[in-house]
């Protein structure tokens, strides 16, 4: 797989870090995005200017005017159009190298077939049944899971990677979500999303360029982040798969 003039020129500052093989690796890969809100609007340009050669978005909800003051890829104008097709039209805008599919709608259980075809999936809907299933395909079909969440002034991030190590579900697999703050419930600084939705690109474009065997949590509070190691539940509900 080679790169055009224009590739090269684009993606030279990564090359330079992590050399020609490694941008090779992102063009090869294929990401599977569920949710282009308030983590999925900066994680997905992220990703496109990486050079990950192909992305997919999932995303039923439509661009609201509440969303302008922290999803930035988003303008005054296409409020009340659909965020899936309108954010792939910007990630084409920004990199035509790359190959984007928007899906209009939300993820359902039959879409385990874009599991397969992907190489690593990004979860950062704010829905937590969304990224229960995710975590349950991605470990179905063999697939690493990057899982992004947040509140008003707390968000975590997680690699769920495999059977040995902890998944999603052993960690917050228990979680009421009636009990969980909102970003409409109860606020959020614009900053505070990109910072999670920043993270979460580092560990996509870490994880496809030099894969990490096991899983890992980050956890944000206001300024302070911090990763931990986790260690599997016996009785984390996905172990039967």
């Amino acid at each position: 797989m080679n790169f055009s003039k224009d590739e090269l020129e684009r993606y030279s500052r990564q090359i330079l870090l992590h050399g020609a093989e490694a941008q090779r690796q992102l063009k090869r890969s294929r990401v599977l995005v569920i949710g282009a809100g308030g983590i999925g609007s900066t994680l997905l340009p992220l990703l496109a200017a990486s050079g990950v050669g192909a992305i997919e978005i999932f995303d039923g909800d439509q661009i609201e005017q509440t969303n302008l003051g922290r999803q930035l890829i988003f303008r005054e104008r296409q409020v009340g159009e659909n965020k899936a097709m309108v954010a792939a039209a910007t990630l084409r805008d920004l990199n035509p190298h790359i190959e984007v599919i928007a899906h209009p709608r939300h993820l359902s259980h039959d879409d385990a077939d874009r599991f397969r075809a992907a190489n690593l999936v990004c979860e950062g809907s704010d829905s937590v049944a969304t990224k229960l299933m995710v975590n349950t395909l991605a470990l179905a079909e063999g697939r690493p899971a990057v899982i992004a969440a947040l509140g008003n002034t707390q968000g975590h991030v997680m690699l769920v990677n495999g059977h040995t190590s902890a998944c999603y579900a052993c960690v917050f697999g228990n979680v009421d979500e009636s009990d969980l703050p909102t970003c409409a419930s109860d606020g959020v600084l614009t900053t505070f999303p990109a910072v999670v939705a920043a993270t979460a690109a580092q560990i996509t474009v870490g994880q496809l360029i030099g894969p990490r065997p096991d899983g890992q949590l980050w956890l944000f509070e206001k300024n302070n982040c911090r990763s931990i190691s986790l260690k599997k539940r016996l009785e984390c509900p996905i172990n039967a798969i």
